[in-house]
């Protein structure tokens, strides 16, 4: 197990551990006067809870109370921090998770553990990260899973007075109305949904939609000039 980048491997035996197939889901409905049962509304994943057994990799000679206070000063981390899982270490993914619940410790003293538990807020897995060009006419290959949302950072072509970045599988765009140069930096973060020109936030056009990257093929389009964009796969279950 690894956890806000320690590996505790060469301390505990941390293969036994459980979370549920797929995050729980909260449903909201609606009421509808004259009519049998209610309207579904939306649906909302919970937070993933895993639980990790670790076992101390200790011998009767060592000093446990001095490992067990460095175990506990390196599991605590008051935000969220990424979680990697011995079960998917070949995969490469990880949760940002909060230790919420250590566990209490067994009285086997070199041989015992604890039971720790993680709660992952947003229930979704981590892949890999990706980059590659954008421009005009782009075609992108994404893995894992489920949707995510990418940063782009890109000029124009040269002198325009406006920028405007479209998928164009689904029409959604996102779109600022502004005179620009060759030299104008314009990130479009889609997870923060927000756009700065040369550092500062610039306002969208109120059409503007900010859009998800799905998982396959992903087929994008620059007005003017090129740029580069940035996503992090993320995986179900």
């Amino acid at each position: 197990m690894i956890y806000n980048g320690f590996d505790f491997s060469p301390w505990f035996t941390t293969r036994l551990m459980t979370r549920s197939l797929l995050p729980g889901y909260a449903i909201e409905t609606q009421d509808i006067p004259y009519r049998a049962g209610e309207r579904f509304m939306r649906a909302k994943l919970k937070p993933l809870v895993i639980k990790v057994r670790a076992e101390w990799r200790a011998r009767p000679s060592d000093d446990m109370a001095a490992l067990r206070r460095t175990m506990a000063a390196r599991l605590l981390c008051l935000k969220e921090a990424p979680l990697h899982l011995d079960d998917e270490r070949h995969l490469g993914l990880y949760y940002m998770a909060v230790l919420t619940s250590p566990g209490e410790l067994d009285n086997l003293w070199h041989t015992g553990g604890a039971e720790l538990e993680f709660t992952a807020y947003d229930p979704i897995a981590y892949g890999a990260t990706r980059r590659g060009a954008v421009g005009y006419s782009t075609a992108l290959s994404v893995g894992g899973t489920s949707e995510t949302r990418p940063v782009i950072a890109c000029k124009p072509g040269g002198s325009a007075s406006f920028l405007k970045l479209t998928n164009m599988d689904t029409g959604e765009f996102v779109q600022i109305n502004e005179s620009l140069t060759s030299s104008s930096e314009v990130v479009i973060d889609m997870t923060k949904e927000q756009v700065t020109v040369g550092g500062q936030n610039h306002a969208v056009t109120y059409e503007s939609d900010f859009f998800a990257l799905q998982p396959g093929r992903n087929n994008l389009r620059l007005s003017s000039g090129t740029g580069t964009i940035e996503w992090t796969e993320r995986h179900i279950g």
